[in-house]
């Protein structure tokens, strides 16, 4: 662990100080906590590569290492689908009524199209694994979103 001290002269301030709400962060110090953290989660690669074949084309020639690789430095920017979740049509429904009442009278077809047309600028949760998750960065992303 690297010490706190050069994150503070980063960062131009202590994170814990009370004197100002929002500090800034270089650009690459961000990308880099933010692949941390993404290399943290569950990453399905054989899903992934599935779901993406041109990704799967490029690492079978040697062009990228792995999708793994592709996801971190594009696709999770490109919003791509197949490494990290699986989306949970019947809970989706549960959770979110007025879809499900959407979904029953023909006017969108499903709760994935709907999660990926609206939901996820909506911070609706795919899938009861991630709702934790979703709600711990609801917390400190969009303070002012109320718990559901």
């Amino acid at each position: 662990m690297i010490p706190s001290s050069l994150l503070i002269q980063i960062l131009g301030e202590n994170p814990l100080s009370t004197q100002k709400e929002i500090i800034s962060v270089p650009k690459d110090l961000f990308i880099f906590l933010l692949h941390t953290y993404m290399m943290q989660q569950p990453f399905n690669e054989a899903q992934y590569l599935k779901t993406n074949p041109d990704v799967a084309e490029a690492v079978h020639r040697g062009a990228i290492d792995s999708g793994l690789t592709h996801f971190l430095n594009a696709g999770y920017w490109e919003e791509r689908e197949g490494g990290s979740y699986k989306f949970s049509e019947d809970w989706y429904l549960r959770q979110n009524p007025d879809v499900a009442v959407s979904v029953r009278l023909g006017e969108i077809i499903s709760g994935k199209k709907h999660y990926h047309l609206y939901g996820k600028s909506e911070w609706r949760c795919p899938s009861p694994e991630l709702s934790d998750e979703y709600e711990l960065w609801k917390a400190f992303l969009r303070p002012s979103v109320k718990k559901e």
